[in-house]
């Protein structure tokens, strides 16, 4: 499945603690943008940080991301080695 850059209402907009906002797109892209409105896309599989210990993560290791999922009660959700985490569970480091 290809990512087009589709600005609609269609999409949920997140706001993180970092001054980046989140759109899903598909499940293999995902739309990162910055406080100027700059857009970058990440295809998957892209890194994250886990910056909150869960099942299976600790804090401050790296992981790839294999998919990206939209949830109800969590707006994006990753899906990482075989388990599905909520994205507020990760930081994106991204260059604009």
């Amino acid at each position: 499945m290809s990512c087009r850059v589709i600005l609609t209402g269609l999409f949920h907009f997140i706001h993180m603690s970092e001054p980046l906002r989140l759109r899903f797109v598909t499940d293999s892209c995902l739309l990162v943008i910055n406080t100027k409105g700059r857009i970058k896309i990440l295809y998957t599989p892209f890194r994250v940080l886990a910056i909150i210990a869960a099942e299976g993560l600790s804090v401050n290791s790296h992981v790839y991301v294999d998919a990206v999922f939209h949830h109800k009660q969590h707006r994006i959700s990753y899906f990482i080695n075989g388990k599905i985490y909520p994205y507020k569970y990760f930081q994106i480091n991204v260059s604009f």
